[in-house]
């Protein structure tokens, strides 16, 4: 079965051009399968769309009835497809993110406003919290977490390296002395 939308097409380009080998060459397709198209459509319809001789194609009532129908539809097809279009080549929607508070608040939250700014149809909502998150069930759109990845159905990408560092105040130390081993904190 013939693409219907493409079969349209040929019969509007051939109503345009008075000709099916010309309206196939219009479209990048043999005069054969030009007449194929439209031979489908008037099979499908039940209908004579075209009256043609070897110098002449004319519309038949229905066919100037069925032309306009065609090109509404050819045309609205043409816009939702441009819209969709555009849309994919800009961002748009709400973008779910959850992070680590202190890594967040460091990180994340100042590069939120240039963001914004880039992708102006894109609503940013960002929690900061140190409590484990389900990306699925709770619906992010992305988390950051420091350490190791524990759910391996997830996609990770490791953003850089977070290197530990052991403080204690100078009274602790001055209290308990300065521990050589991990166990002697406790």
């Amino acid at each position: 079965m013939l693409d219907r939308f493409t079969s349209m097409r040929v019969f509007v380009q051939a109503a345009a051009e008075g000709s099916l080998s010309a309206a196939g060459r219009k479209l990048h397709m043999s005069p054969a399968m030009a007449t194929k198209h439209v031979d489908a459509l008037e099979a499908r319809l039940g209908v004579k769309l075209l009256h043609r001789t070897t110098r002449q194609l004319t519309l038949t009532d229905t066919g100037r009835e069925y032309l306009d129908a065609c090109q509404r539809i050819l045309r609205e097809l043409d816009e939702v497809e441009s819209d969709v279009s555009a849309q994919r080549h800009e961002a748009t929607g709400l973008l779910r993110m959850n992070a680590p508070l202190s890594f967040g608040l460091r990180f994340i939250a100042p590069l939120i406003p240039a963001f914004t700014h880039q992708y102006p149809m894109v609503e940013v909502e960002l929690d900061l919290n140190d409590t484990r998150q389900d990306l699925l069930k709770d619906g992010w759109d992305l988390i950051i977490r420091i350490g190791h990845l524990e759910n391996s159905e997830l996609r990770a990408r490791r953003m850089g390296d977070c290197p530990m560092v052991i403080c204690a105040a100078p009274a602790y130390l001055a209290r308990h002395g300065t521990p050589k081993r991990i166990s002697e904190l406790s």
